[in-house]
């Protein structure tokens, strides 16, 4: 599809009110440059990134510190990993969600922050409890209505199960281990699950639920660190097209950079029907005369209603 478009759908109480559009950034991001270890983003040319903020225990007073990434998909909505609320996951007001954001060291007229009404981690996520850092998805429901702009915009959701292809390439953004002062890009080339499960990769670590990204020669390494946590990763089918967010920043190695440990990222598209059930499930309780078994219209590429 050339533009994404909201599907046209019919329930008997309320709309869900998804985007009308999606992946496409007021600001055009510079994805023309290959800098190893990444670069600055051009200034709120990724709309959609939003700094995840916890106020943590050992401040008395409410100070928030940026702790993970996340993607803004709907105007009530941020989609993130679940490892990302290992603490705090029950203590709703310690955080908050800031979209707009560019540097991180000081207040952006664009910025718009929120506090979070429900944080939602998938049920079988169990890391560290198990060695294996899967089902890492969660999703945050602000406490208000995104306003948009031409800093603050959504990104689209890819297909269900749509693989992307060995060498596409895509783009994580996030503020990292640096000092905030600027967004930071990286591009990256997938690798197939098949390369990425060997005993030299990442071998039983990662599932087909993920998505590996990276390089193989170590001068050409490139790779995302700590604080891109729970940030997106996205794509465009054509050079055209809009951007989908097919990944969200889950595990690396530690000291981001590595041989043959390129990063991996949960891979949204396998996630589909948890994200509606969520949605689904809070709009019911929210609703509680609204009947469950809603139609979801996701923003998805080829829509079947």
């Amino acid at each position: 599809m050339a533009n994404k478009s909201p599907q046209k759908f019919v329930t008997t109480a309320l709309s869900l009110n998804w985007p009308s559009t999606c992946g496409r950034p007021a600001i055009l991001p510079a994805v023309m440059s290959r800098i190893v270890n990444g670069e600055p983003a051009r200034a709120h040319s990724w709309p959609w990134q939003v700094s995840m903020q916890v106020w943590p225990a050992s401040r008395p007073e409410p100070v928030f510190m940026h702790t993970c990434g996340g993607t803004l998909i709907h105007k009530n909505w941020v989609l993130t990993a679940a490892h990302c609320f290992i603490n705090y996951a029950d203590e709703l007001q310690r955080w908050q969600m800031c979209l707009g954001k560019h540097n991180l060291t000081h207040t952006e007229p664009s910025q718009q922050c929120f506090n979070v009404s429900g944080i939602y981690r998938h049920e079988d996520f169990k890391y560290p409890t198990m060695p294996t850092v899967e089902f890492d998805i969660a999703l945050v429901r602000l406490d208000g209505e995104v306003i948009t702009s031409d800093e603050i915009a959504y990104a689209c959701l890819p297909s269900e199960e749509e693989i992307l292809a060995k060498g596409k390439m895509c783009y994580a953004t996030g503020w990292g281990d640096e000092t905030g002062e600027a967004l930071n890009q990286v591009a990256l080339p997938v690798i197939p699950y098949e390369t990425c499960k060997k005993a030299d990769y990442w071998w039983f670590q990662v599932k087909t639920s993920m998505i590996c990204c990276g390089y193989t020669l170590p001068d050409e390494l490139k790779s995302v660190c700590k604080g891109d946590s729970g940030g997106p990763l996205v794509c465009q089918d054509t050079p055209e097209g809009p951007w989908e967010v097919h990944g969200i920043t889950s595990f690396g190695p530690i000291g981001c950079i590595m041989n043959k440990k390129p990063s991996v990222f949960t891979r949204s598209s396998a996630y589909l029907p948890w994200m509606k059930n969520v949605i689904q499930r809070d709009i019911y309780n929210q609703n509680s005369m609204t009947p469950p078994g809603l139609n979801w219209p996701t923003l998805l590429k080829n829509p079947i209603w």
